[in-house]
Protein backbone atom coordinates (compact mmCIF):
# COMPACT_ATOMS: atom_id res chain seq x y z
CA UNK A 1 0.00 0.00 0.00
CA UNK A 2 1.50 3.44 -0.78
CA UNK A 3 1.61 6.06 2.11
CA UNK A 4 -1.12 8.18 -0.08
CA UNK A 5 -3.78 5.68 0.12
CA UNK A 6 -3.39 5.18 4.10
CA UNK A 7 -7.09 5.59 4.86
CA UNK A 8 -8.37 6.45 1.25
CA UNK A 9 -8.49 3.07 0.56
CA UNK A 10 -9.66 -0.05 3.04
CA UNK A 11 -6.63 -0.61 4.97
CA UNK A 12 -5.70 -3.38 7.36
CA UNK A 13 -5.28 -3.54 10.61
CA UNK A 14 -1.69 -4.71 11.91
CA UNK A 15 -1.62 -4.61 15.42
CA UNK A 16 -3.38 -7.75 16.23
CA UNK A 17 -1.39 -10.00 13.61
CA UNK A 18 2.10 -8.62 12.43
CA UNK A 19 5.07 -8.61 14.64
CA UNK A 20 4.33 -9.12 18.12
CA UNK A 21 0.67 -9.41 17.25
CA UNK A 22 1.31 -12.89 16.46
CA UNK A 23 1.51 -13.37 20.24
CA UNK A 24 -1.88 -12.10 20.62
CA UNK A 25 -3.61 -14.40 17.79
CA UNK A 26 -1.86 -17.56 19.73
CA UNK A 27 -2.95 -16.60 22.96
CA UNK A 28 -6.39 -15.85 22.42
CA UNK A 29 -6.62 -19.80 20.52
CA UNK A 30 -5.59 -21.30 23.99
CA UNK A 31 -6.90 -19.34 26.28
CA UNK A 32 -10.44 -20.51 24.12
CA UNK A 33 -9.31 -24.00 23.87
CA UNK A 34 -8.39 -24.33 27.12
CA UNK A 35 -11.53 -23.34 28.44
CA UNK A 36 -13.44 -24.87 26.38
CA UNK A 37 -11.57 -28.14 27.08
CA UNK A 38 -12.32 -27.92 31.10
CA UNK A 39 -15.73 -27.26 30.19
CA UNK A 40 -16.53 -30.00 28.63
CA UNK A 41 -14.69 -32.30 30.40
CA UNK A 42 -15.97 -31.08 33.49
CA UNK A 43 -19.56 -32.20 31.89
CA UNK A 44 -18.60 -35.29 31.58
CA UNK A 45 -16.67 -35.65 34.89
CA UNK A 46 -13.40 -36.30 33.00
CA UNK A 47 -11.10 -34.32 35.95
CA UNK A 48 -7.75 -34.79 33.64
CA UNK A 49 -9.05 -33.44 30.59
CA UNK A 50 -9.70 -30.48 33.13
CA UNK A 51 -6.34 -30.63 34.22
CA UNK A 52 -5.16 -30.24 30.73
CA UNK A 53 -7.93 -27.67 29.93
CA UNK A 54 -6.82 -25.49 32.53
CA UNK A 55 -3.07 -25.72 31.97
CA UNK A 56 -3.27 -24.76 28.43
CA UNK A 57 -5.77 -21.91 29.29
CA UNK A 58 -3.27 -20.75 31.86
CA UNK A 59 0.16 -21.34 30.67
CA UNK A 60 0.15 -21.29 26.73
CA UNK A 61 -2.80 -19.09 26.54
CA UNK A 62 -2.07 -16.92 30.09
CA UNK A 63 1.37 -17.03 28.92
CA UNK A 64 1.45 -15.71 25.70
CA UNK A 65 -0.74 -12.91 26.35
CA UNK A 66 1.16 -11.32 29.22
CA UNK A 67 4.36 -11.18 27.21
CA UNK A 68 2.10 -9.71 24.10
CA UNK A 69 1.38 -7.16 26.78
CA UNK A 70 5.10 -6.08 27.01
CA UNK A 71 5.02 -4.86 30.60
CA UNK A 72 3.16 -8.22 32.36
CA UNK A 73 3.92 -6.46 35.55
CA UNK A 74 1.09 -3.31 34.61
CA UNK A 75 -0.97 -5.95 33.36
CA UNK A 76 -3.93 -5.43 36.72
CA UNK A 77 -4.19 -1.63 35.27
CA UNK A 78 -6.33 -3.27 32.28
CA UNK A 79 -8.99 -4.94 34.41
CA UNK A 80 -9.84 -1.38 36.03
CA UNK A 81 -12.63 -0.45 33.24
CA UNK A 82 -15.06 -3.78 32.91
CA UNK A 83 -17.87 -1.42 32.52
CA UNK A 84 -16.53 0.10 29.53
CA UNK A 85 -13.93 -2.45 28.28
CA UNK A 86 -14.48 -5.95 27.02
CA UNK A 87 -10.67 -6.78 27.70
CA UNK A 88 -11.22 -5.36 30.95
CA UNK A 89 -13.61 -8.34 31.78
CA UNK A 90 -12.27 -10.79 29.94
CA UNK A 91 -8.89 -10.76 32.38
CA UNK A 92 -11.31 -10.37 35.17
CA UNK A 93 -13.33 -13.74 33.13
CA UNK A 94 -9.72 -15.49 32.57
CA UNK A 95 -8.40 -14.69 35.92
CA UNK A 96 -11.42 -15.89 37.88
CA UNK A 97 -11.98 -19.10 35.86
CA UNK A 98 -8.44 -19.85 36.32
CA UNK A 99 -8.29 -19.42 40.39
CA UNK A 100 -11.78 -21.06 41.13
CA UNK A 101 -10.49 -23.88 38.13
CA UNK A 102 -7.50 -24.16 40.22
CA UNK A 103 -9.68 -24.90 43.31
CA UNK A 104 -12.11 -27.16 42.12
CA UNK A 105 -9.13 -29.38 40.18
CA UNK A 106 -7.56 -29.54 43.84
CA UNK A 107 -10.55 -29.94 46.03
CA UNK A 108 -11.33 -32.99 43.61
CA UNK A 109 -8.23 -34.39 43.64
CA UNK A 110 -7.75 -34.34 47.77
CA UNK A 111 -11.15 -34.14 48.87
CA UNK A 112 -14.75 -33.49 47.20
CA UNK A 113 -15.37 -30.04 45.14
CA UNK A 114 -18.87 -28.62 45.61
CA UNK A 115 -21.36 -28.75 42.70
CA UNK A 116 -21.89 -24.58 43.28
CA UNK A 117 -18.01 -23.97 42.71
CA UNK A 118 -17.84 -26.36 39.51
CA UNK A 119 -20.92 -24.23 38.46
CA UNK A 120 -19.67 -21.12 38.97
CA UNK A 121 -16.06 -22.08 37.53
CA UNK A 122 -17.45 -23.24 34.32
CA UNK A 123 -19.86 -20.09 34.02
CA UNK A 124 -16.20 -18.40 34.20
CA UNK A 125 -14.98 -21.18 31.70
CA UNK A 126 -17.70 -19.61 29.23
CA UNK A 127 -17.48 -16.16 29.69
CA UNK A 128 -13.45 -16.77 28.69
CA UNK A 129 -14.87 -18.42 25.64
CA UNK A 130 -16.84 -15.64 24.35
CA UNK A 131 -14.63 -12.58 25.37
CA UNK A 132 -12.60 -12.56 22.19
CA UNK A 133 -15.15 -12.59 19.73
CA UNK A 134 -17.16 -10.09 21.53
CA UNK A 135 -14.05 -7.70 21.84
CA UNK A 136 -13.44 -7.91 18.43
CA UNK A 137 -17.02 -7.38 17.49
CA UNK A 138 -16.86 -4.24 19.44
CA UNK A 139 -14.13 -2.37 16.48
CA UNK A 140 -16.57 -0.66 14.58
CA UNK A 141 -13.99 0.37 12.11
CA UNK A 142 -13.24 -3.20 10.71
CA UNK A 143 -16.64 -4.30 9.19
CA UNK A 144 -15.05 -8.22 9.05
CA UNK A 145 -14.99 -8.16 12.83
CA UNK A 146 -17.96 -5.90 13.91
CA UNK A 147 -20.39 -8.66 13.63
CA UNK A 148 -22.75 -10.15 15.93
CA UNK A 149 -21.45 -13.80 14.15
CA UNK A 150 -18.21 -13.49 15.44
CA UNK A 151 -18.46 -14.37 18.91
CA UNK A 152 -20.52 -16.94 18.25
CA UNK A 153 -18.36 -18.33 15.33
CA UNK A 154 -15.38 -18.14 17.98
CA UNK A 155 -17.91 -19.94 20.66
CA UNK A 156 -18.62 -22.57 18.60
CA UNK A 157 -15.23 -23.11 17.32
CA UNK A 158 -13.60 -23.48 21.06
CA UNK A 159 -15.95 -25.43 21.66
CA UNK A 160 -15.72 -27.66 18.65
CA UNK A 161 -12.09 -27.94 19.78
CA UNK A 162 -12.23 -28.39 23.40
CA UNK A 163 -14.80 -31.36 22.85
CA UNK A 164 -12.13 -33.17 20.25
CA UNK A 165 -9.64 -32.83 23.20
CA UNK A 166 -11.49 -34.06 25.86
CA UNK A 167 -12.42 -36.86 23.28
CA UNK A 168 -9.28 -37.68 22.89
CA UNK A 169 -8.34 -37.78 26.46
CA UNK A 170 -11.26 -40.16 26.95
CA UNK A 171 -10.08 -42.48 24.50
CA UNK A 172 -6.63 -42.48 25.83
CA UNK A 173 -7.87 -43.47 29.45
CA UNK A 174 -10.71 -45.29 28.06
CA UNK A 175 -12.88 -43.80 30.44
CA UNK A 176 -16.42 -45.09 31.13
CA UNK A 177 -19.53 -43.96 29.64
CA UNK A 178 -19.93 -39.83 28.43
CA UNK A 179 -18.54 -41.35 25.44
CA UNK A 180 -21.64 -41.63 23.38
CA UNK A 181 -22.75 -38.12 24.35
CA UNK A 182 -19.71 -36.61 23.72
CA UNK A 183 -19.35 -37.82 20.37
CA UNK A 184 -22.44 -36.94 19.55
CA UNK A 185 -21.75 -32.96 21.17
CA UNK A 186 -18.87 -33.15 18.93
CA UNK A 187 -21.12 -33.97 15.48
CA UNK A 188 -23.54 -30.80 16.78
CA UNK A 189 -20.76 -28.69 17.32
CA UNK A 190 -19.46 -29.58 13.43
CA UNK A 191 -22.95 -28.84 12.33
CA UNK A 192 -23.28 -25.57 13.63
CA UNK A 193 -19.78 -24.42 12.82
CA UNK A 194 -20.74 -25.53 9.03
CA UNK A 195 -23.91 -23.34 9.07
CA UNK A 196 -22.26 -20.20 11.21
CA UNK A 197 -19.17 -20.09 9.21
CA UNK A 198 -20.33 -19.22 5.93
CA UNK A 199 -23.36 -17.41 7.09
CA UNK A 200 -20.83 -15.20 8.51
CA UNK A 201 -18.84 -14.78 5.89
CA UNK A 202 -21.55 -13.87 3.25
CA UNK A 203 -22.91 -10.89 6.00
CA UNK A 204 -19.48 -9.11 5.83
CA UNK A 205 -19.16 -9.77 1.97
CA UNK A 206 -22.47 -7.95 1.35
CA UNK A 207 -21.54 -5.02 4.07
CA UNK A 208 -19.68 -1.92 4.09
CA UNK A 209 -16.95 -1.80 1.14
CA UNK A 210 -14.28 -2.96 3.65
CA UNK A 211 -15.65 -6.07 4.75
CA UNK A 212 -16.24 -7.12 0.56
CA UNK A 213 -12.13 -6.53 0.84
CA UNK A 214 -11.56 -8.73 3.48
CA UNK A 215 -13.87 -11.89 2.26
CA UNK A 216 -12.36 -11.13 -1.38
CA UNK A 217 -8.59 -11.83 0.15
CA UNK A 218 -9.55 -14.57 2.57
CA UNK A 219 -11.34 -16.34 -0.46
CA UNK A 220 -8.94 -15.90 -3.30
CA UNK A 221 -6.24 -13.12 -2.66
CA UNK A 222 -3.02 -13.56 -1.29
CA UNK A 223 -4.35 -16.16 1.70
CA UNK A 224 -6.43 -18.22 -0.46
CA UNK A 225 -4.21 -21.11 0.43
CA UNK A 226 -4.60 -21.18 4.43
CA UNK A 227 -8.55 -20.57 3.71
CA UNK A 228 -8.90 -23.26 1.00
CA UNK A 229 -5.97 -25.84 2.22
CA UNK A 230 -5.86 -24.76 6.10
CA UNK A 231 -9.99 -24.31 7.10
CA UNK A 232 -11.60 -25.92 4.04
CA UNK A 233 -10.20 -29.15 3.91
CA UNK A 234 -7.89 -30.33 7.08
CA UNK A 235 -10.15 -28.17 9.26
CA UNK A 236 -13.48 -29.20 7.72
CA UNK A 237 -14.05 -31.37 5.05
CA UNK A 238 -11.18 -34.15 6.63
CA UNK A 239 -12.93 -34.45 10.25
CA UNK A 240 -16.10 -34.36 8.56
CA UNK A 241 -15.15 -37.39 6.49
CA UNK A 242 -14.33 -39.56 9.88
CA UNK A 243 -17.58 -38.56 11.10
CA UNK A 244 -19.04 -39.25 8.11
CA UNK A 245 -17.14 -42.80 8.46
CA UNK A 246 -18.15 -43.27 12.45
CA UNK A 247 -21.96 -43.26 11.01
CA UNK A 248 -20.73 -46.21 8.78
CA UNK A 249 -18.23 -48.45 10.87
CA UNK A 250 -18.73 -46.94 14.41
CA UNK A 251 -16.48 -44.99 16.23
CA UNK A 252 -14.89 -48.35 17.46
CA UNK A 253 -14.12 -48.96 13.74
CA UNK A 254 -11.65 -46.05 12.97
CA UNK A 255 -8.21 -46.17 13.89
CA UNK A 256 -6.66 -44.15 16.96
CA UNK A 257 -4.34 -42.67 14.81
CA UNK A 258 -7.05 -41.30 12.29
CA UNK A 259 -8.82 -40.11 14.86
CA UNK A 260 -6.24 -38.17 16.44
CA UNK A 261 -4.86 -36.90 13.01
CA UNK A 262 -8.87 -36.01 12.63
CA UNK A 263 -8.16 -33.82 15.93
CA UNK A 264 -4.74 -31.96 14.95
CA UNK A 265 -6.22 -31.20 11.58
CA UNK A 266 -9.61 -29.66 13.31
CA UNK A 267 -6.90 -27.40 15.72
CA UNK A 268 -5.10 -26.18 12.71
CA UNK A 269 -8.26 -25.60 10.81
CA UNK A 270 -9.31 -22.90 14.27
CA UNK A 271 -6.08 -21.43 14.47
CA UNK A 272 -5.80 -20.92 10.74
CA UNK A 273 -9.05 -19.42 10.47
CA UNK A 274 -8.66 -16.94 13.31
CA UNK A 275 -5.14 -16.12 11.87
CA UNK A 276 -7.14 -14.95 8.78
CA UNK A 277 -9.95 -13.14 10.55
CA UNK A 278 -7.29 -11.00 12.16
CA UNK A 279 -5.18 -10.80 8.90
CA UNK A 280 -8.32 -9.61 6.32
CA UNK A 281 -8.96 -7.18 8.73
CA UNK A 282 -9.34 -3.98 6.98
CA UNK A 283 -10.49 -0.34 8.23
CA UNK A 284 -13.15 1.33 6.63
CA UNK A 285 -11.86 4.36 4.15
CA UNK A 286 -11.98 7.57 5.93
CA UNK A 287 -12.63 9.02 2.65
CA UNK A 288 -15.98 7.48 0.70
CA UNK A 289 -15.27 5.26 -1.82
CA UNK A 290 -16.84 6.37 -5.11
CA UNK A 291 -19.62 5.03 -6.97
CA UNK A 292 -19.47 2.34 -10.18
Amino acid sequence: MKPYEWMVKPTPQTEWIDGRGILFWIAFFFIELGAAMFLVSSLFGNLFGELIGWLLCAVLGGGFHLVYLGHPLRFYRMILRPQTSWISRGLLFVSGFLVLGLVHIALSLWTASTLVLLIVTNVLAFLAIIYGGFAMSYIRGIPLWNSALLPVLYTVAGLWGGAELSAVVELQSGGPGGNAMLEDLIKILLAAFIVVFPTYLITARYGLSAGKTSVSEIVKGKWWPFFWVGVIVLGIALPMGVIIASFVVGISGIPLALLYLSVAFELIGDLMLRYLILKAGYYNPLVPMPGP
